[in-house]
């Protein structure tokens, strides 16, 4: 028999009794925004169930339950969030798409809205974007020293293409406005095609133009292909392709770094080699990707320990053994777990940081490439070249103190 879940703790501060001069659902909903930014969460979920409507916060990449509300609240707390994102509250059988600007706690956030209709409600999922965050420095994307000096060599290259490849989720937009960051210039013309613009490279300090962030619209036509051409026409010098979906977006990419131009985009693939059978799927030739593509970078994102309650512990030695092999007695790393404490909201793990896996094309890969070899003939071509694979990088920050075996094998393949 399954044990029964505990039931969710009513938190005071989402209270939806009286006790100020606001009326109880617009300072329920201005506090669960207030108290996602504070816990640092990427999305709130407002999730209707028989028992009630419960609240969930996406933190470091997992969903926390924090709230359970009073299944009646659901229509008020739904209305007053459509009613923030200018949507229709009177349609409730059909999803819906919104967006909230506003200021949280002096701080521009933006909260893309999506509704979906379900047995029990509308469910509601809200992704916040802090305006206030600037782009990361690549220095502080959190790369081997030896993968970050190869990775700033390839983007200063004047042409061709670097794709950003990992699931939904996994950093890949973050990495490539770290690069537009880098690559900035009052020489250079730069143009994003966007679906959507998640942050803004151009503060309002900012006195120089250069770059031109372009929000994408399929249901006018403005397509990653059809935005793609029209960028060809605008002289520019470095494109950021939000993501390569189909094979038309990446034919025409490809035209784009063969005359000339640096163009920045992203994959859904499992590893950098699994890149080029990505692109031979959607019916790219391979001498095309063979003499277009300039490097492939796979990364994740690895939740960290709280360096305030994390445990030091010995694991068995065979299991070492396996883990680092050729590692000698009395080189042994100390390896820590996760226990929970106040800090982390006893998750154990605070934070997150990327681990990253980069294939450079050299010539002897673009011939591997033309002849259409299998993935692990490119990988293990690869790894003889000094790649580092994302197992290999994870198990590197295990060794260094920051995140646990567990976590590195939940999100890597060997």
């Amino acid at each position: 028999m399954n044990a029964k879940m505990p039931k969710t703790p009513l938190s005071k501060e989402l209270s939806l009794e009286g006790g100020d001069s606001q009326a109880p659902i617009v300072r329920v909903v201005d506090k669960l925004f207030e108290m996602a930014l504070s816990r640092r969460a990427s999305d709130i979920h407002l999730e209707p169930q028989e028992q009630g409507l419960f609240l969930r916060f996406r933190i470091d990449g997992g969903l926390q339950t924090i709230h359970q509300f009073p299944r009646e609240a659901c229509p008020a707390i739904v209305s007053r969030i459509k009613i923030l994102a200018a949507m229709d509250i009177a349609e409730k059988r059909l999803p819906q798409d919104g967006q909230i600007r506003t200021k949280v706690r002096d701080r521009d956030i933006e909260m893309r809205i999506s509704t979906l209709p379900g047995k029990y409600g509308e469910k509601v999922v809200i992704r916040l974007l802090d305006k206030s965050v600037a782009a990361m420095d690549l220095g502080q994307m959190g790369m081997a020293p030896k993968t970050q000096s190869q990775f700033e060599m390839i983007i200063d290259k004047p042409q061709g293409i670097i794709l950003v490849t990992g699931p939904t989720g996994s950093g890949k937009t973050t990495t490539l406005y770290s690069v537009l960051t880098r690559l900035r210039s009052p020489l250079k013309n730069i143009i994003t095609l966007e679906d959507p613009i998640e942050y803004e490279l151009m503060s309002e300090a900012d006195d120089e133009a250069g770059v031109t962030q372009v929000q994408l619209n399929p249901k006018i036509g403005l397509t990653f292909s059809a935005g793609l051409r029209a960028s060809l026409r605008q002289d520019p010098d470095v494109i950021m392709v939000g993501e390569i979906r189909d094979k038309e977006t990446a034919e025409v990419a490809m035209k784009a770094a063969m005359t000339g131009h640096l163009v920045l985009s992203t994959l859904h693939t499992n590893s950098a080699p699994e890149t080029v059978g990505r692109l031979l799927d959607i019916g790219i030739d391979s001498y095309l990707i063979a003499s277009t593509v300039i490097s492939v970078m796979a990364q994740r994102l690895m939740r960290l320990l709280c360096e305030t309650c994390k445990e030091a512990y010995q694991p068995p030695a065979r299991m070492l053994q396996n883990l680092f092999p050729g590692l000698k007695t009395g080189t042994i790393p100390t390896l820590y777990r996760p226990k929970g404490c106040a800090r982390c909201q006893d998750a154990g793990y605070c934070g997150r940081q990327g681990i990253f896996e980069l294939m450079p094309v050299t010539d002897e890969l673009k011939r591997l490439i033309q002849a259409e070899a299998s993935v692990e003939e490119l990988k293990k071509l690869a790894q003889d070249q000094g790649m580092a694979t994302l197992r290999q990088s994870g198990l590197d920050l295990v060794c260094r103190g920051f995140t646990t075996i567990e976590e590195v094998f939940r999100n890597t393949v060997q």
